[in-house]
C-alpha cells in the first residue's frame, strides 16, 4: 500500500453542497394555531386546540400576496424539470414566483374529509325525494378564446353517487396525457363549475357564465380567475388525485390575479369596466366555496366599489359621453344585466349572513339591471321561445320581491342588535310580516300547483319540471323569510319549539325540499336548509337535514360543509343547554356566505 507523500500538495475532497430544505409554511387553520405553528383541525366555532387551551378561536386572518416576480430559470431548465415529472400548475398569464412567495407554500389536505361522498365512475345514482329523471345537457363548444391542448384529459362521471345529478361531473382521467394543466382547469370551470354555480343549467335555460369570456381583455384577468376557480373546485372534489397540486395551482393563480386586479383598479382611476367587476365577483365565489373564514367579504366589498364607480354619478361629462358612445356597451348589455343580478345575488346573501344592510341600497337588480337575469330563464340570453316563458317571468318577479324582503329583515336584525326599543321593534316586525303575507296572497298561480302534487308527476315534461323546481325553491325562500324574521326579533334558535307558525313553515320547507329537489338542484335550497335547520328541534328532521347535507358534500363546495357544521353546533347547544350565546352564533353565521 502506497502512502501519500506528506510533503506533496494536499488533495482537497470535494464535498457536495448541502441545500437547506425549508419546512412548508401552513396558511390554513385559525390564528392561534398558525401563531403557535401547530396543526389545526379547523373545527368551528372553536378548534380542538383552542378549546383545550380556552382561547378565542377565529379565522379572520387574511392572505397577503406579494408581487409576482419573473423566474430566474432558463427555458432549458424548465423543460428538464418538467420532463422529470415536476408538476407545474402556475397560470399561463402569471409568471412563476420565487421561493419566498407565500402562494408556493400552501399546504392542503390530500385526503377528503371523513364522511364525504365519493364520485362514481359510471352509472347513475338514485335520487331521494323526487323521481325526476336526469337532464341531458346541451353539447357545448370549446370555451371561446382558448385552444385546448388536452388529449382525453377528462372523463364524464355521469351522475353523482347518492344523489341523482342532472349535471355530468368531469374529473381528470389518471391515464390521460395532460399537455397543459391550465387548459384542464379552464375546461373544468367552463363545463362543470359554471353548471353548479347557475344550478339550473338545462337545454331550455341559458348559462351566462359561459358568455363571460366575451369580456376577457388582453390582461387575462378573467380567464385566470376562471382557471383558479376550476383548479380550486377540483382540489375539493372527493376521489380526485393530486388534490394538493390542484390547490397549489389555484392559490398561485389566485395570488397573481389579486395582485394584478389591485393594479388594474388603481390604474383605471375610478373608471373600471365589466371585466374587473366580473373578476371581483368570481373571486368572491372562489372564497365562498373554498375558505374557512370570511375572506369573501374583501372581494365583495371591492366588487361593490367597482359597481358604484360604474353606476354612480359621472364626475366629468367627457367620461360619460365616452362611455355612452362606446361600441361595446350595446353588445355587452346582456352581460351587464347578468353581472348586476350576480352582484345582487351575493350582496343580498351577505346581508342575510351578517345581519346588516347590503352594499348597494335599493332593488338595484330591477332599476339598474332591468329585472332578474342571473338564472330562472335569463331572457337576455334566450335563443328560442319556450311555452314556459310567461311563467318564468312571473317567477323572476316574485323572486325579486323575496330578495327585497330579505334585505329588509337584515336591516331589522341590525337595528335589533344595536338596541332598538320594544315599541319600534314590534312596529317594524309587523310591517315586514305584512309584506311576507302580501307576497303569499298575491303570488302567481304556479305556486298553487305545489300543493296539488306532493312531488313531480311521472308524466311531467322537462320544461314543466324545471318550472315546478324553481317555484318550490322560491316558495321555500319565502317560508324561510318568516323563520328568519322570528329569529332576528327574538335572537334565539329553535323557534319551532315556541311558535306553531314557525313549526309549520319549517315543516313545509322541508317537504318542498324533499319533493322537488335532488342532486345539484338542492344547491338552490341552501339558505332554507340553514334557516329551517336552525329553527327545528325535531330529531328526525335534524337527521334528514344531516343526511342531505352530507350527500351534498360531493359537489366540492366548502360553504355546504360549513352549513352542516353550523347546524351541528346549534343542535348540540340546544340539546345540552337549551340555547346558546346568540352574539357568538351570529358571528359564526356571518363568516359563511350562503346564497
Amino acid at each position: 500500500m502506497v502512502k501519500p507523500d506528506p510533503d506533496g500538495p494536499a488533495t482537497e475532497t470535494a464535498l457536495p453542497t448541502r441545500q437547506r430544505k425549508w419546512h412548508p409554511r401552513v396558511f390554513t387553520g385559525c390564528v392561534n394555531c398558525r401563531r403557535r405553528h401547530v396543526k389545526c383541525d379547523e373545527r368551528t366555532p372553536s378548534c380542538t386546540n383552542c378549546s383545550r387551551l380556552n382561547l378565542p378561536c377565529n379565522f379572520d386572518r387574511r392572505f397577503v400576496f406579494k408581487a409576482v416576480r419573473p423566474s430566474s430559470k432558463s427555458p432549458a431548465t424548465k423543460r428538464r424539470s418538467s420532463a422529470q415529472g415536476d408538476a407545474s400548475a402556475s397560470s399561463s398569464s402569471a409568471s412563476p414566483s420565487s421561493n419566498d412567495d407565500p402562494a408556493d407554500d400552501v399546504v392542503s389536505r390530500d385526503q377528503p374529509p371523513a364522511g364525504q361522498m365519493v364520485v362514481a365512475a359510471s352509472g347513475s345514482g338514485s335520487g331521494s325525494g323526487s323521481g325526476s329523471s336526469s337532464t341531458t345537457l346541451p353539447q357545448h363548444r370549446a370555451p371561446p378564446g382558448f385552444e385546448f391542448a388536452v388529449s382525453d384529459v377528462t372523463s364524464s362521471t355521469g351522475s353523482v353517487w347518492g344523489s341523482e345529478s342532472p349535471v355530468g361531473v368531469t374529473h381528470p382521467d389518471p391515464n390521460a396525457r395532460i399537455d397543459c394543466n391550465d387548459t384542464l382547469y379552464y375546461h373544468h370551470f367552463y363545463h362543470t363549475v359554471s353548471s353548479y354555480l347557475i344550478i339550473y343549467d338545462t337545454a331550455v335555460n341559458s348559462n351566462p357564465y359561459r358568455m363571460l369570456p366575451q369580456l376577457a381583455g388582453s390582461s387575462g384577468l378573467l380567464q385566470d380567475t376562471m382557471k383558479a376557480l376550476g383548479a380550486m373546485h377540483l382540489s375539493g372534489l372527493p376521489n380526485v388525485q393530486n388534490q394538493g397540486v390542484h390547490r397549489s395551482a389555484a392559490m398561485k393563480t389566485y395570488g397573481s390575479v389579486v395582485t394584478r386586479l389591485r393594479d388594474a383598479v388603481s390604474s383605471n382611476q375610478g373608471h373600471a369596466g365589466l371585466e374587473l367587476l366580473a373578476t371581483s365577483l368570481l373571486l368572491c365565489m372562489l372564497e365562498k366555496m373554498s375558505s374557512s373564514d370570511d375572506s369573501w367579504k374583501i372581494h365583495l366589498t371591492g366588487a361593490g366599489q367597482i359597481f358604484q364607480s360604474m353606476y354612480g354619478p359621472r364626475t366629468t361629462a367627457v367620461s360619460g359621453s365616452r362611455m355612452a358612445d362606446s361600441p361595446g356597451v350595446a353588445a355587452n348589455l346582456p352581460l351587464r344585466r347578468f353581472l348586476v343580478s350576480m352582484m345582487s345575488y351575493l350582496d343580498v346573501a351577505a346581508s342575510c349572513a351578517t345581519g346588516g344592510g347590503p352594499l348597494v341600497s335599493g332593488d338595484y337588480w330591477e332599476t339598474l339591471g332591468g329585472g332578474w337575469e342571473y338564472n330562472l330563464g335569463v331572457p337576455s340570453f334566450a335563443t328560442k321561445r319556450s311555452p314556459t316563458d310567461r311563467i318564468m317571468s312571473q317567477l323572476r318577479s316574485s323572486w325579486s320581491r323575496i330578495m327585497s324582503i330579505q334585505t329588509e329583515i337584515s336591516r331589522f336584525a341590525e337595528l335589533t342588535r344595536n338596541g332598538l326599543d320594544h315599541r319600534q321593534r314590534e312596529i317594524t316586525r309587523n310591517d315586514i310580516a305584512y309584506r311576507i303575507k302580501n307576497w303569499h296572497e298575491s303570488r302567481p298561480d304556479i305556486y298553487l300547483r305545489l300543493r296539488e302534487f306532493e312531488g313531480l308527476p311521472d308524466d311531467t315534461s322537462e320544461e314543466e319540471a324545471e318550472v315546478l323546481r324553481a317555484a318550490a325553491s322560491i316558495q321555500s325562500y319565502a317560508l324561510s323569510c318568516t323563520v328568519y324574521l322570528e329569529r332576528s326579533a327574538t335572537r334565539r334558535i329553535g323557534g319551532s319549539a315556541f311558535d306553531p307558525h314557525i313549526k309549520a313553515a319549517v315543516d313545509r320547507t322541508l317537504a318542498l325540499i324533499a319533493n322537488y329537489s335532488s342532486g345539484v338542484h338542492r344547491l338552490a335550497f341552501l339558505w332554507p336548509f340553514l334557516t329551517a335547520g336552525i329553527a327545528t328541534v325535531d330529531i328526525e328532521q335534524q337527521r334528514v337535514l344531516r343526511d342531505w347535507l352530507t350527500e351534498m358534500k360531493c359537489f366540492g363546495f366548502r360553504h355546504v360543509s360549513r352549513v352542516l357544521d353550523t347546524l351541528e353546533y346549534s343542535w348540540e347547544q340546544m340539546r345540552l343547554y337549551g340555547g346558546l350565546n346568540y352574539d357568538e352564533f351570529e358571528t359564526m353565521i356571518a363568516s359563511n356566505l350562503v346564497p
